[in-house]
């Protein structure tokens, strides 16, 4: 590891977007909208297009979106890129599976470059439900789970093919704000169109478990599967996969949760050792945190390289920063 990387994590509760949604915003606006006008502006769909796929698809998202437009005083090139919709492609990496015996719980590791990483966890309650979600695309989930006790985590597919939808961390913040099950989550996935190819891995209260795995192109495929890596399918040879791992990735989780003699703590624990983590860091696939989420509790965990833990929930959430080295 590169002992002269190193990462702000922050622990931030704030109900609506305010103050301190707005500072870092300011912070990050001008890195997205690089990113975002990577393609040109002309590629990039029209205020217009973004408000009516909003209203068409995630209308109770709308008032929250035009909330942020007056917050930041957007002008129409970020609020198009509030909006996520067709944004420019982006592809992460990371591992997610649910524990299934006795005490279900969500586990899932991050893989990108730090450099291109929020590294924000926000306890907020922005509509009428309580939320705390590692936050993607400034407003969007990486993963998180809502008061109801519903968990939820995405991965990239490992297609980088694109249509016409949403990033899916704006899909995963409209379902902790209005799902309380994994079948209303479900149900939003199959209905709403996403840009990439994703999947994405649901836990709730009554333990209910789904993987569902999202294309531009084809209906989601939606199963018991309690895992998703980097490829859909049982077997893909796409670059990404390979590139990533994503197969033997997938071999090691199968092994662990059908193990009988693996427990809960020594299932989390892999998590932390090859191959599920990864220091690949220059190239992008380096493992940034693990997350845990425990739906019985509403409490999570968050972990990081050199044993550094945190625990939160709803009941007691500590705002903090960490420094963690890559």
């Amino acid at each position: 590891m590169n002992p002269n990387r190193a990462k702000r994590f922050q622990f931030i509760d704030e109900d609506k977007p305010s103050v301190k949604w707005l500072a870092f915003y300011n912070e990050a606006k001008g890195s997205y909208k690089q990113w975002f006008l990577k393609e040109g502006e002309l590629n990039r769909p029209s205020f217009m297009s973004c408000k009516n796929a909003l209203q068409e698809h995630m209308p109770e998202l709308l008032p929250l979106w035009e909330h942020l437009l007056a917050l930041t005083k957007a002008d129409d090139i970020d609020a198009r890129l509030l909006s996520f919709y067709c944004p420019t492609p982006y592809v992460s990496g990371g591992s997610q599976a649910v524990w299934m015996r006795y005490n279900p719980v969500l586990v899932k590791n991050f893989d990108n470059s730090p450099e291109l990483f929020e590294a924000r966890i926000l306890k907020s309650c922005w509509d009428q439900t309580q939320v705390i979600a590692s936050t993607d695309g400034l407003w969007g989930v990486l993963d998180g789970m809502n008061e109801h006790g519903l968990s939820v985590s995405w991965s990239f597919g490992g297609r980088s093919r694109t249509g016409k939808g949403f990033s899916i961390s704006i899909i995963l913040r409209y379902i902790l704000e209005y799902c309380k099950t994994t079948e209303e989550a479900v149900a939003v996935l199959r209905r709403i169109p996403v840009n990439l190819t994703y999947n994405v891995t649901l836990l709730d209260a009554n333990f209910n478990i789904k993987t569902v795995e999202l294309s531009p192109f084809i209906a989601p495929i939606v199963s018991h599967i309690p895992l998703a890596v980097n490829h859909q399918g049982g077997f893909e040879l796409s670059n990404y996969a390979m590139f990533s791992n994503s197969h033997e990735r997938k071999q090691e989780l199968i092994e662990k949760l059908y193990d009988p003699l693996v427990t809960i703590d020594s299932f989390i624990n892999a998590f932390e050792y090859a191959p599920l983590f990864s220091t690949d860091y220059d190239h992008g696939l380096g493992t940034l945190y693990t997350a845990i989420y425990n739906p019985q509790l509403k409490a999570m965990e968050f972990r990081w390289p050199y044993y550094i833990k945190q625990y939160q929930s709803f009941n007691n959430f500590e705002e903090k920063e960490l420094w963690i080295t890559y």
